[in-house]
């Protein structure tokens, strides 16, 4: 089977339950619009379904396999085994239907962190002359603006390759646009050209009020940066510390097992202490406003 024919080939699969369920994967067509992703609504929505469907066996015998292992052979652990693959093909389930807008959050993210910096080159380009399309071409040349660069050459090759006018091709871009920020500066520009006015004048007030949102968010990051550190701090290098100087003492008094002490300090050391580093890393690049 191939990559490309595997949405497709889950439509003819699951199109009635597409069919039937439809308000329900309506969404789907505007996120995948904005991640860029090129794959229609509704073949989506199938295969959203069809990783369920793929995940389900599996999930059901191992969650029951384990469950039994560890409880024994019962209802109970059974029921409980059950549940908890119901609630892993649920995961996967919902993981395939929201990963465009996970991925359209990520371009929106990129596009709002260049965008201070590309309005001023915009700025800077408008106010030499360029007419409008030049403008888009010049700053989809310059890949240092990410996202902004490669919406910057779609609206270019929109005017030049399909032979639109400069508002229309601004419209479609507007429509698959993942930032608001963007969207806003993009209608400004096509009200602008449309009536005529003054691109330079237009862009680089829109620069200045960019500019002062990124040093805000600067700041607030620099904020929000200093309480993790702290609480990094308190809790991981002090809060491991303070856990195995308590056990210790704990064992030296009695009524614990020293070979327990040992295993739950082990999994703090050696598991617990990297896991909690990786999700301070993964928050702190999640909200930092310098990240390409």
């Amino acid at each position: 089977m191939a990559t490309t024919d595997i949405y497709a080939q889950a439509y003819d699969l699951f199109k009635v339950w597409v069919k039937k369920y439809e308000t329900f994967f309506f969404p789907l067509q505007d996120s995948l619009r904005r991640a860029h992703i090129q794959v229609p609504a509704e073949h989506w929505a199938a295969f959203t379904i069809l990783v369920g469907a793929l995940a389900a066996l599996p999930a059901l015998i191992l969650s029951i396999m384990f469950s039994v292992l560890f409880a024994g052979v019962k209802v109970q652990s059974i029921i409980f085994g059950f549940f908890i693959g119901c609630a892993i093909i649920a995961i996967a389930f919902l993981t395939a239907y929201y990963y465009p807008s996970i991925v359209a959050g990520e371009r929106k993210k990129k596009i709002e962190n260049a965008l201070s910096f590309a309005t001023i080159y915009m700025s800077t380009i408008a106010r030499s002359g360029f007419p409008p399309q030049e403008i888009f071409r010049l700053l989809g040349s310059f890949k240092e603006y990410g996202e902004i660069s490669q919406e910057s050459t779609k609206i270019a090759n929109d005017v030049s390759a399909l032979g639109l006018d400069m508002p229309a091709a601004l419209n479609r871009a507007v429509a698959r646009s993942p930032s608001p920020d963007w969207t806003e500066l993009l209608a400004g520009l096509k009200t602008t050209i449309t009536v005529g006015g003054d691109l330079g004048s237009y862009l680089e007030e829109k620069a200045h009020g960019f500019v002062a949102e990124y040093r805000r968010k600067l700041k607030d990051f620099s904020n929000v940066l200093s309480l993790l550190v702290e609480i990094y701090i308190t809790l991981v290098v002090v809060g491991v510390i303070f856990f195995i100087v308590t056990t210790s003492v704990m064992v030296s008094i009695g009524g614990i097992s020293v070979e327990m002490v040992k295993v739950v300090n082990y999994l703090i050391v050696l598991v617990g202490m990297p896991l909690i580093t990786i999700s301070f890393i993964l928050i702190i690049k999640g909200i930092s406003p310098l990240e390409d």
